[in-house]
């Protein structure tokens, strides 16, 4: 599992009180980022995929004013690098937050996991077969400047793309539903079941991304 992360540096460099929020307790200066940030503790935010997007909003925007630059203009050197850096990991976070697929993949990267190898589907091994000899035929067809090829290829390959975009859809469905198995699970402590979440997640992402990229090709060719 990924080590404790901070959203400050230990210790506040105006004053030397212990200091890990984004403003020291103390004496109110806001803190230099620390090293590897949690987008979810940055944001105020529970370790969750089912995060309520409204209460996101509110956090980044009430963020957003606190750490905006304008507020330091005549602040010291040192609390003006603070505020844009903050200011710029905070539309990070969100950007990666907001949207479900790099939430996931933001959290499985915090839980130490990889990008992992792209696999396709067990059951689309031989659709994926016939797909890529469809698009080496309709690139051989291009070059040989046979349209009536060109058309039929194009044809069959704009079917493939129907199936494997509802392909997408399926694994998303599959992926939300572990959202909440996910969030039950870190509400029970550290235990096997979270791997196993984590670990089904994982493939089912390898397996969007691989088909993702032969959406991609195939879009290429039509």
């Amino acid at each position: 599992m990924a080590e404790a992360i901070t959203i400050s540096q230990d210790v506040c460099p105006h004053c030397g009180v212990s200091a890990r929020d984004h403003f020291c307790a103390a004496c109110g200066h806001i803190q230099p980022v620390g090293s590897n940030p949690d987008y979810f503790a940055f944001l105020g935010l529970p370790r969750k995929l089912q995060l309520d997007e409204a209460e996101l909003e509110k956090s980044f925007y009430a963020l957003s004013r606190q750490f905006h630059p304008d507020f330091f203009m005549s602040a010291t050197p040192q609390e003006r690098q603070a505020s844009m850096e903050r200011s710029s990991l905070l539309n990070d976070a969100y950007r990666t937050l907001r949207d479900p697929i790099a939430r996931t993949l933001y959290l499985l990267s915090l839980e130490g996991y990889k990008e992992a190898e792209k696999k396709a589907p067990p059951d689309l091994l031989e659709e994926v077969f016939e797909l890529n000899m469809q698009i080496d035929e309709i690139k051989a067809a291009k070059k040989m400047g046979d349209d009536d090829e060109v058309a039929e290829a194009r044809q069959s390959l704009d079917e493939a793309l129907g199936n494997l975009q509802n392909k997408m859809v399926e694994i998303d469905g599959k992926l939300g539903a572990l959202f909440s198995d996910w969030d039950a699970a870190l509400d029970k402590g550290p235990g096997e079941n979270r791997k196993d979440v984590l670990d089904r997640m994982s493939e089912l992402l390898s397996h969007r991304s691989y088909i993702r990229n032969l959406v991609r090709d195939i879009k290429e060719e039509i």
